[in-house]
């Protein structure tokens, strides 16, 4: 009995020790658009707004607001989309499994500035 009972705790730890897990990330960036505008203004700072939905112009300059209240408009935008991906892979004695996740932010920057009158 006692080297049954033996048998299954050195089987049930060598089933733990064998069992592993490995974790990769990737980060892709990509340049989505640009924009310029030239004329008489004052610079007040630069913005950066992130996004897990698609960003869009609107969101880039309230958050502008928000920092900038008295911003009339954005100039200067670059719109980055960041893919991550993370591979997740078990290995179980002979038993290999993987499972991928993908998340995508949306980052935009641009200068906030306020029209001269």
């Amino acid at each position: 009995m006692k080297r049954v009972f033996g048998l299954g705790i050195f089987c049930l730890v060598f089933l733990f020790a064998s069992a592993c897990t490995s974790t990769s990330t990737t980060v892709n960036t990509v340049p989505i658009g640009y924009t310029h505008t030239s004329t008489k203004f004052e610079i007040l700072g630069e913005i950066m707004y992130e996004s897990k939905d698609r960003a869009g112009y609107i969101g880039l300059l309230r958050a502008a607001r928000n920092l900038y209240p008295d911003c009339d408009y954005v100039i200067d935008i670059m719109a980055e989309q960041r893919v991550t991906t993370t591979t997740k892979t078990t290995v179980f004695f002979t038993l290999r499994s993987q499972s991928v996740e993908t998340s995508v932010t949306w980052v935009m920057r641009g200068t906030a500035i306020k029209y001269t009158r």
